[in-house]
């Protein structure tokens, strides 16, 4: 049971030495523990906004580092180009990226979520929305 003791002493830092003087016996140094799976599941959010308004939830998503997926096939074109315009700008704010995916589906990732795609060459016009 003293050696238990002597131990804990030693653990808590008051026994440094055996009595006699002679230096008790040190463990040797732990190697750091790292956490092996340290990446969390990717969530992306899919929004359809009715109205203006639902842009700053999709802002608000951004804003936690999930990337968003605007689907705009029906949504009126005016307040497509504004909500499109307004996560433009967020994902700007925020070093983050913009991509348009198809027709009238974008996608908006904060700056830790690079964005690669194959350049295809379509007949679609430039440009986030065609030129009228």
């Amino acid at each position: 049971m003293g050696r238990v003791m002597q131990r804990m002493w030693h653990f808590l830092g008051f026994g440094e030495h055996e009595e006699g003087g002679v230096p008790a016996e040190t463990a040797p140094p732990r190697a750091p523990i790292f956490r092996l799976h340290t990446q969390r599941s990717l969530e992306i959010v899919v929004l359809e906004p009715g109205q203006y308004e639902e842009a700053q939830t999709a802002a608000d998503y951004l804003k936690t580092h999930r990337p968003v997926v605007l689907n705009l096939r029906n949504v009126h074109k005016d307040l497509g180009r504004r909500v499109v315009d307004f996560l433009s700008g967020v994902a700007y704010a925020l070093d983050g990226h913009t991509h348009r995916v198809g027709d009238e589906i974008f996608l908006f990732t904060p700056a830790h979520v690079s964005i690669t795609a194959e350049h295809i060459e379509e007949a679609a016009p430039k440009g986030l929305f065609p030129v009228e």
